[in-house]
């Protein structure tokens, strides 16, 4: 008689696992804060235990829900100058606005007057950005000055004209590296040298080889499912110093 073998796909397994571990915490929880008769040690022992498997991500989600009630609207402190139009002078944003070119390696005019009608209503001269192109194999990347409201300088080479504003965009150090990163936008006036806003990005850095991966059948798939997306207020904070 010819022998098979189930295989069982791991997908199928994840919650039967999951749940036998949260059962198991419970049931541990449960049987000491009876020995002990106290409410409180079940829940403290319980939280533990599901520590031990799934501290990252209730670590993620404290984090996500800190910034996203606390911090979404914050760190404005001054208003930029601008024109009778209501406009900035100029503004440079090399390493933030990373537009992909495709058909060159340089702007076409269709693309540039696409970026024109994004930024002319609040930017009255020019705006600097980074663009990229895939090409033979490899990114080319480079830095893009457009000129808006036909504003034109054909005499002067585009170095020797500075923006007036720039948002300079650096990676910063968090106390738990391993569970999240945080970039950090700042919005200066270089007239002055003085920075009028600051703004976040807080990504989620996410891992492979944990217990639960090993034992509890988190795919690579489950693990991408349950890691929160980024969170930023770098686009609130751009409308209200500049559009708004």
């Amino acid at each position: 008689m010819p022998s098979f073998e189930l295989v069982v796909p791991e997908s199928f397994l994840f919650i039967p696992a999951n749940l036998s571990f949260i059962s198991f915490c419970f049931f541990i929880s449960f049987i000491l804060s009876k020995i002990f008769k106290s409410v409180i040690l079940f829940f403290v022992l319980l939280v533990s235990l599901l520590s031990l498997v799934y501290y990252d991500i209730f670590i993620k989600y404290a984090i996500k829900n800190y910034y996203s009630l606390t911090q979404m609207d914050s760190k404005v402190y001054l208003q930029p100058t601008k024109n009778s139009e209501s406009k900035i002078d100029s503004l440079s944003m090399i390493g933030v606005y990373i537009y992909p070119l495709k058909y060159s390696t340089d702007l076409t005019q269709s693309e540039r007057e696409e970026i024109k009608v994004l930024h002319e209503s609040y930017i009255d001269k020019f705006i600097d950005i980074s663009t990229y192109a895939h090409k033979y194999n490899r990114y080319i990347y480079n830095t893009q000055r457009v000129y808006l409201n036909s504003n034109v300088y054909e005499n002067t080479k585009n170095e020797e004209i500075n923006p007036r504003f720039e948002i300079l965009k650096k990676i910063q150090d968090t106390f738990l590296p391993k569970i999240y990163g945080k970039y950090e936008y700042k919005f200066i006036d270089k007239k002055t040298n003085v920075v009028f806003a600051t703004a976040f990005n807080i990504f989620f850095v996410n891992s492979y080889n944990k217990f639960r991966n090993k034992y509890l059948f988190w795919t690579h798939e489950k693990e991408d499912e349950f890691n929160p997306d980024p969170i930023q207020n770098f686009d609130i904070i751009y409308k209200k110093v500049f559009i708004d």
